[in-house]
Formats: C-alpha cells, structure tokens, sequence
C-alpha cells in the first residue's frame, strides 16, 4: 500500500468520526452557530464557495423537489388507477348483461380496449400462443401474423377452460413491459372464460 493510500484511509477514518461525534452531539451548531456561516463548502453548480448554512439550504431545496415530484407522481397515479377502476367496473357490468356468446366477446374485446386504452384487442379461438407480456419485438415469430409493424407492445391472456385467447396490442412501448407481473391479466381471463362458459349454458 503507498503512503497515498495509507494517508487516503486514515482521512477517511477521521471524517467518519468527526462526523459520528457531530451526529451524536445535535446541540454543537447551536452552541457554535457562528460556524454555519464561517465553514465554507463547494459549490455543486459552480465555482463560488458557499457557506454551510447556503450548501444546506440547496440540499433542503432538491429534496423539496424530488418529493413534490414524487407527489405528483401518486397523485397522477392515484387518478389513473380510480379512472381504470371505472371502465374495468363498466366493462364487468356489461360482461353480466351480455347474453350471447356473440355479445360476450364482443364485450370482452370493446371493453379491454377502453380499460387499457389500446388499439388492438382480438379474442381468438384454438391458438397455442405462449403466455407473454413485453415488447413487440422480443415476442416471437408466433406472434407476427396477428400484429402490424405498428404494434410496439403486447400481452396474451389464455382462456384455457374455453379453448381461446386475448391478444391485448399498443402502439406504445410502455404500455405491456415484462415486469408488470401477470395477475391482474390473470384475473381478466378468468372473468372472461367464466362470461363465455356462461354465455354457451
């Protein structure tokens, strides 16, 4: 080890205690508050030197920031998911009062369309596509025949108990990714499946 690294480590070892001590002694800047503004630090977005009190203050602001911007986030996210709640209640409503098979899947591809705001929707029968949910493009050749080149993201859902399957399609990259997880597409075929088994009684 060189005498750099050697002097390197033990600053770092110093300034972890210095700032141990500073931590478990909350009353120093109180007592020493004259320092705030005599500690003079770097300034992150540029070359004048700023007080203790000034860096603080900035970092005060950014975390200000990113919090508001999460907010904004929950909030949007929050409207979002109430506004998909009531298409997904509309679209399970007209489930229940769809009589035919016809009717049924018709529903099944209208409403789907609206809850996830898509260009695509197609109930098909006797498929064997694989369950998938991602990118257009790393989907396979499998499913080539049944998207344009405009489709940028897709998910399947099998209707295993009536031998068919949904294909949901954007034009949208973001819309179906590979880490979304599959249960609440799970949960849309089981409704599904259990509209059209009814629909055949």
């Amino acid at each position: 080890m060189t005498q750099n690294e050697t002097n390197s480590i033990e600053q770092q070892e110093r300034e972890a205690l210095v700032a141990e001590w500073l931590k478990a002694t909350p009353g120093f800047f109180d007592r020493h508050a004259e320092l705030l503004s005599e500690i003079q630090l770097k300034n992150p977005h540029g070359d004048r030197a700023i007080s203790l009190q000034e860096r603080q203050l900035g970092v005060l602001r950014q975390q200000n920031q990113a919090l508001n911007q999460r907010l904004s986030e929950m909030l949007r996210f929050g409207s979002q998911n109430d506004k998909t709640q009531g298409l997904m209640i509309a679209w399970l409503k007209s489930l229940l009062l769809a009589k035919s098979e016809s009717d049924v899947r018709s529903t099944i591809a209208d409403g789907l369309a609206s809850v996830f705001g898509i260009e695509l929707v197609k109930l098909v029968d006797g498929l064997d596509l694989p369950s998938y949910c991602g990118s257009a493009d790393k989907a396979g050749s499998a499913f080539e025949p049944h998207l344009n080149d405009e489709i940028k993201s897709l998910a399947v859902i099998n209707l295993s108990n009536v031998n068919a399957q949904i294909l949901l399609a954007s034009h949208h990259p973001e819309k179906f990714t590979a880490d979304m997880g599959s249960v609440y597409l799970d949960q849309i075929g089981e409704l599904a499946s259990a509209a059209i088994t009814r629909s055949k009684e």
